[in-house]
């Protein structure tokens, strides 16, 4: 069995890396939608961009009641 602070900091790592994902898919998509050409190639990104952050979070959540089912 784990102890608290190991969880915790596991857990400190996780949030950074939703949180740097998150924040990666939402400029690259203020971007193309400021910026970007009306280019197919700009629409499969912006698509792939939308379903990175759709993963991360529901896996987030899963593992949260994952990790506390436990």
């Amino acid at each position: 069995m784990e102890n608290k602070e190991n969880k915790e900091n596991k857990w400190k790592i996780r949030r950074k890396i939703v949180n740097l994902t998150l924040t990666f898919s939402s400029l690259s998509i203020a971007y193309l939608i400021f910026k970007g050409k009306d280019t197919q190639l700009h629409q499969a990104i912006a698509n792939g961009l939308i379903m990175l952050s759709g993963s991360v979070i529901g896996s987030y959540i899963f593992g949260a009641t994952w990790d506390d089912k436990k």
